[in-house]
C-alpha cells in the first residue's frame, strides 16, 4: 500500500491508489517521510480556479504561468517506489475576459496521476498540460533549470492575447461619468455660494442685568457690580 499524506486539511478517506492516511493539523512526517510545499505550472490557455492533490488545496494558476507561489504542505515517502500515485482535481474556465456562456463556467476535472521517480526530497510541482494531462514532479529545482526533471517553464504563444475586458471598460466609463457629474455639481454649488448675497447682520441684543429684588434678602453694595450677587451658604 502506497503512503501519501497531507498536512493542514480535513481527513479524507483512503483509496486503493495513493492513500491519504492522516490529514490533520497535528499530522507530522515520520522519519521515512518528507513534508513539502506545493506549486503549480499551467501549460494551457485556461484559467485554473483551484486544484487539489489528494484533498490538499494547492491554490490557483493563470494561463501559461506558475511556479511563483507555494502552499503547505504535502507529505510523501522519503524514498520513491513504483506505483506511487495521487488524485488531482481542478477546475478550469476560459481566460478570455469577454467569454460568455459555458466558457465562463468553472468545469471540474479529475485524474489519478503517477508520482514520477525522484532521488532526493523537494517540493511537489503540479504541471497542468493540454488535453487534461497532469504530471507530478518532486524536485528541489524549478522549471527552466537545466537539471529540472520535468517540463520546461510554460511558454505563452505569440497569438495568445485577448481584447481588453469590455465589462471593465464599461465600468471604467461609468465611474468616469459619475466623477465628472460630481465635479460639475460641486463647481455649481461653489458658484452659487460665491454669488449668493451675504446674510443680513442681526444686531446682538444686550444681556439684561438682574435687578436686586430678584434675590430676596440680598442687598447690593457699592463694590458689587449690577446684576451680580454672591450668596454664601
Amino acid at each position: 500500500m502506497k503512503t501519501w499524506r497531507c498536512l493542514g486539511a480535513a481527513a479524507i478517506a483512503s483509496t486503493a491508489f495513493c492513500v491519504l492516511i492522516a490529514c490533520t493539523t497535528k499530522a507530522a512526517p515520520t522519519d521515512d517521510e518528507v513534508a513539502a510545499s506545493i506549486t503549480s505550472y499551467n501549460h494551457t490557455p485556461d484559467y485554473i480556479h483551484q486544484f487539489y492533490v489528494d484533498g490538499t488545496w494547492g491554490g490557483n494558476s493563470f494561463a501559461y504561468g506558475g511556479g511563483g507561489s507555494f502552499v503547505c504542505c504535502i507529505v510523501y515517502p522519503r524514498i520513491w517506489r513504483p506505483g506511487l500515485t495521487a488524485t488531482v482535481k481542478w477546475t478550469t474556465s476560459s481566460s478570455d475576459p469577454n467569454a460568455t456562456g459555458d466558457a465562463v463556467k468553472p468545469h471540474w476535472h479529475e485524474a489519478v496521476v503517477r508520482i514520477e521517480k525522484y532521488v532526493e526530497a523537494g517540493k511537489l510541482d503540479v504541471h497542468f498540460l493540454p488535453g487534461g494531462k497532469v504530471r507530478l514532479i518532486i524536485s528541489s529545482k524549478v522549471a527552466g533549470h537545466p537539471e529540472y526533471p520535468g517540463p520546461a517553464y510554460p511558454v505563452k504563444p505569440a497569438d495568445f492575447h485577448f481584447e481588453p475586458s469590455r465589462r471593465a471598460a464599461r465600468e471604467a466609463e461609468q465611474r468616469a461619468r459619475a466623477q465628472a457629474a460630481g465635479r460639475a455639481r460641486l463647481q455649481e454649488e461653489m458658484r452659487a455660494l460665491k454669488d449668493a448675497p451675504p446674510p443680513p447682520q442681526v444686531p446682538a441684543e444686550p444681556i439684561p442685568l438682574l435687578p436686586d429684588e430678584v434675590v430676596p434678602g440680598v442687598k447690593r453694595d457699592a463694590t458689587t457690580p449690577p446684576g451680580y450677587h454672591h450668596i454664601q451658604g
